[in-house]
């Protein structure tokens, strides 16, 4: 998957939080990048179903809005901690990984 942008937004847990990044896979390492396009790939993600929450009330669960923006369009999944299947949490970690270090560059 040829990426040019994901937008990740974390919304929820038991502080209300809300955080949005917006993701350059040309600002990662070359492994960074390639890591991400492959689990992507893996996941078929422009494939997936839009929403994907079992049970929207969990309390306190966190709410992610991802979305992958390619030159062939756009593809958002909405998820949540409870809802996740494997391969999509394994990018949960990834991309909240690469939102914590964007942040702390920004520092």
């Amino acid at each position: 998957m040829d990426v040019e942008r994901i937008t990740f937004e974390r919304t929820g847990g038991f502080a209300g939080m809300h955080n949005v990044v917006n993701i350059n896979p040309r600002d990662l390492s070359a492994e960074q990048a390639r890591a991400l396009g492959e689990l992507l790939d893996e996941l078929d993600f422009d494939k997936l179903s839009k929403q994907a929450m079992n049970n929207p009330s969990v309390p306190d669960q966190f709410t992610y809005h991802i979305t992958v923006e390619t030159k062939q369009g756009e593809h958002s999944l909405i998820t949540g901690d409870a809802s996740a299947a494997e391969k999509t949490e394994e990018l949960i970690r990834m991309l909240n990984r690469i939102a914590r270090k964007l942040a702390q560059n920004k520092k």
